[in-house]
């Protein structure tokens, strides 16, 4: 009974209960929807990072993340590495890289760069840089030719080259000596990082391997791709216990910045949804206070006919929490829908693309909210909605029945 009683009672001020339950409604309606963007924007530049970029892990040398020498290699055959992979059953596809710092000429500029020698196919299956050479920027390696180079459409601008156009490498090999070659560029790829465009380019590891005078079985870096990204830490830890003497690193240690991304948005979220329901409790401790004003009358009548200090208390409560989740759940079903929108028709932030490409993050967005954020957050609105009623129902207990019988 006393349920139904606190829903009759909120509708009791229609205008004051609709102006309250629309505040929260539009309250929950953006800050639902900024959820959302945020969290898009974050699971596409984590999603692109691993694809494009790092992979799920990396193998090196511990020597080599110190010093980036060339000479601390991994030897895939004295390190029964190869097999190890090949058999575990959480890894999907994995890639040898021989990997260094050189300087990229072109006839009108030079700057340094991070090059990758690669084995196509094995490479094509760990990264999706190949899907983002367009049909009229040329192909990814294809071995038909020796001294092939692909590079990033930001470093073509820099160093004013075309599709065919000379690229000359200038390096430091494996004896020490000063080496170079020219390489004829095959294929310019583009992602949503410029920075990441402009610093790095792939060659055939078989090509610079004889450059560099290294054995070809010999790796600075192993790239792998696994089924799941939730298996992630367990072939991890798998990985470093059965190669001690290797350095195993995952995605987040490779690049910290998305890394933090991931580990902390969703508490940034709660984070940011919480402050907004604070700012909407008081709202409601407002209107529940004037309700226990206008109503003096009628809660001492309560009280005198017998109804004790729990009822009274929990009658208030119910109203608060009614008026929270009345405007929460509207709020959050217009959030869902906006979000669904959004999320099939993109939203296009070409207007900031520049300084949206420097970050690594794409111009056109997705927003994505999964379940258990909606989830979470009824649980906060009830808790918000508890604690508003809190004050106004203390208020409400100290009433003197006979006093308050008496008041106009």
């Amino acid at each position: 009974m006393i349920w139904i009683i606190a829903w009759k009672n909120i509708w009791r001020n229609k205008v004051r209960s609709l102006v309250v339950i629309l505040a929260i409604t539009f309250g929950l309606l953006g800050g639902v929807f900024s959820s959302a963007v945020m969290k898009g924007m974050a699971e596409q530049r984590m999603k692109e990072a691993v694809s494009r970029e790092t992979a799920h892990i990396q193998i090196h040398n511990p020597k080599y993340i110190e010093d980036n020498e060339i000479n601390y290699t991994i030897d895939l055959e004295s390190q029964r590495l190869a097999e190890t992979l090949d058999t575990l059953p959480q890894v999907k596809a994995w890639s040898p890289r021989i990997r260094f710092l050189a300087m990229g000429n072109s006839a009108n500029a030079s700057t340094g760069i991070m090059v990758y020698g690669v084995l196509p196919e094995k490479e094509m299956a760990v990264s999706e840089l190949w899907t983002m050479i367009c049909d009229s920027c040329g192909t990814y390696l294809n071995g038909e030719k020796s001294n092939q180079i692909v590079i990033g459409e930001a470093l073509a601008k820099k160093l004013n080259l075309k599709l065919r156009s000379k690229m000359v490498l200038t390096f430091q090999d494996a004896m020490g000596n000063l080496s170079g070659a020219a390489f004829r560029v095959c294929g310019i790829y583009h992602t949503n990082n410029s920075v990441f465009d402009e610093m790095n380019v792939y060659v055939s590891k078989v090509d610079i391997a004889h450059l560099l005078a290294m054995d070809p079985d010999q790796s600075q870096e192993i790239a792998i791709m696994l089924n799941e990204g939730d298996e992630l830490d367990l072939v991890q830890k798998e990985l470093a216990a059965s190669f001690p003497d290797l350095l195993v690193r995952n995605w987040k240690q490779i690049d910290p910045v998305t890394g933090m991304l991931a580990d902390f948005l969703d508490i940034y979220l709660y984070m940011f949804m919480a402050i907004i329901l604070l700012a909407l409790g008081f709202g409601i401790i407002n209107t529940m206070l004037m309700v226990i004003l206008e109503r003096t009358r009628e809660l001492g009548m309560l009280t005198a006919i017998g109804m004790n200090k729990r009822r009274v208390f929990l009658m208030i409560m119910l109203e608060s929490v009614y008026l929270s989740l009345t405007g929460a759940v509207a709020g959050m079903i217009l959030g869902y829908l906006v979000t669904l929108y959004t999320a099939w028709t993109g939203i296009d932030l070409s207007s900031l693309a520049e300084g949206f490409k420097k970050l690594g993050y794409p111009t056109m967005l997705y927003p994505y909210l999964d379940m258990k954020f909606f989830i979470t957050l009824t649980v906060m609105v009830i808790g918000i909605g508890i604690l508003a009623s809190i004050f106004p129902a203390r208020k409400a207990l100290k009433l003197n029945p006979a006093e308050a019988v008496r008041t106009d």
